[in-house]
């Protein structure tokens, strides 16, 4: 939904829909397009496409051969660049370089959680030839270094999981060892992590799981932290764009179906909903920080108490952005027009709740985990299958990322990764 920039609690039930035909200020007539980062698939794909289907050129940061993404239709130029976690220095470089050939400026889309930080750390030099729609590093810091975000998080009294810091690893089996089973072991970077473990976490349910765990990351140089788990499966999230004033302008909520890994995952299934309290929440503490650009917070409704606790904020576009798109809000076109100084005319409309989003390739094996643990009912599945969705990388209009993404997926390693689901 589409928010009036001065909506408070109350008002944040109106709903509304994006109606703009105005024209470009002369200021801002040398905005020509976007160049989008390589994040996760679905993520900078449905980016890609929300602009290029609307013939606004497309430029893709293409680290990997293997990133199916760079088979779209509606990129007009791949730029080879070194991922921002790889390279800071090289993947700054190439955009300078290539601002510096353009006429005009381009918006730029940050897809991943180090390209939001790298950009906000360089934002001052690249602006001469950006629009950048994020706020300062240390605003995006609070959000992406997840002891600095719990740390926020206890300042502003906002309910969350418990969480412990320890600094070193004696003091994590002290601290673990005092509390009670079971808990996860998450770090305060995800990015590193995931790349040296293929995880975002250990879930410890034992002393032997502990010391197994303290050993894995022995020598690693990665920071952890202790975390209780919320019980449940009631996990909300929404995805939203906020101002250079700090002001909301579109919201769309949704709840996290499935997911995979099927307990600390990404969103495999997600079904577009609308809930007060936790969107009202997270927008006061995003604006109370001075928060600028795209962001989705995720939070978990714990049934001990029935409060939502906030897990994460993401200073990122989200692997979910066709949803919102489907729902009524293109929010990354509601991100490049109000970069373009552009007045959006609001006509209200009914939010469209109960729109789907599966990721085509994930949610099988989410499946597949789920049945062989009775989690999950085939009656559930073919349920799903039935409700009006939009697919992650399956698009008739620009079928080539996931004929791509087929082949790779269902190649070699496809029977290993079944077996080990089921």
């Amino acid at each position: 939904m589409l928010l009036d920039a001065k909506s408070n609690g109350e008002n944040l039930k109106t709903i509304f829909c994006v109606r703009a035909s105005v024209k470009m200020p002369s200021r801002y007539s040398n905005l020509i397009g976007v160049v989008v980062t390589s994040g996760s698939l679905p993520n900078s794909l449905g980016v890609v496409r929300a602009f290029g289907r609307r013939g606004i050129p497309v430029v893709y940061l293409d680290p990997d051969r293997l990133d199916t993404v760079r088979y779209s239709k509606y990129i007009t130029k791949r730029l080879k660049c070194q991922s921002s976690m790889e390279s800071e220095t090289g993947f700054v470089k190439v955009l300078l370089d290539f601002g510096k050939q353009i006429n005009g400026k381009m918006m730029i889309i940050p897809t991943g959680d180090s390209d939001a930080l790298v950009l906000s750390k360089h934002k001052h030099e690249l602006e001469k030839y950006y629009h950048l729609p994020l706020p300062a590093f240390e605003t995006v810091q609070k959000l992406v270094n997840k002891k600095d975000f719990y740390k926020l998080l206890v300042k502003m009294a906002v309910p969350h999981p418990e969480t412990y810091f320890p600094e070193t690893l004696n003091e994590l089996l002290a601290k673990g060892r005092e509390i009670g089973y079971p808990y996860i072991i998450k770090p305060v970077y995800s990015l590193p992590f995931q790349k040296e473990f293929g995880r975002k976490n250990f879930v410890i349910n034992s002393s032997a799981e502990l010391l197994q765990a303290i050993e894995r990351l022995r020598g690693k140089n990665l920071e952890v932290m202790i975390q209780e788990i919320i019980p449940g499966r009631e996990i909300y999230m929404f995805y939203t764009y906020f101002n250079r004033k700090s002001e909301p302008l579109a919201v769309c909520g949704y709840d996290k179906i499935r997911q995979y890994p099927p307990d600390f995952g990404s969103g495999s299934f997600c079904r577009s909903n609308w809930r007060s309290s936790p969107v009202e929440e997270c927008i006061w503490l995003l604006r109370e920080i001075g928060y600028n650009g795209f962001a989705e917070p995720e939070l978990k409704k714990d049934p001990r108490d029935g409060k939502y606790k906030l897990l994460e904020i993401n200073a990122r576009t989200t692997t979910e952005n066709r949803l919102a798109a489907a729902c009524g809000v293109d929010i990354e076109y509601l991100g490049y027009l109000d970069a373009a100084g552009l007045s959006i005319k609001k006509e209200a409309y009914s939010f469209r709740r109960d729109v789907s989003w599966v990721d085509d390739f994930a949610d099988l094996m989410s499946c597949l985990m789920l049945l062989r643990r009775k989690e999950l009912r085939v009656a559930e599945i073919i349920r799903t299958l039935r409700t009006r969705k939009v697919h992650s990388v399956l698009a008739w209009d620009d079928p080539s990322p996931f004929i791509a993404q087929f082949a790779i997926y269902f190649g070699f390693g496809a029977l290993a990764r079944a077996l080990r689901a089921w």
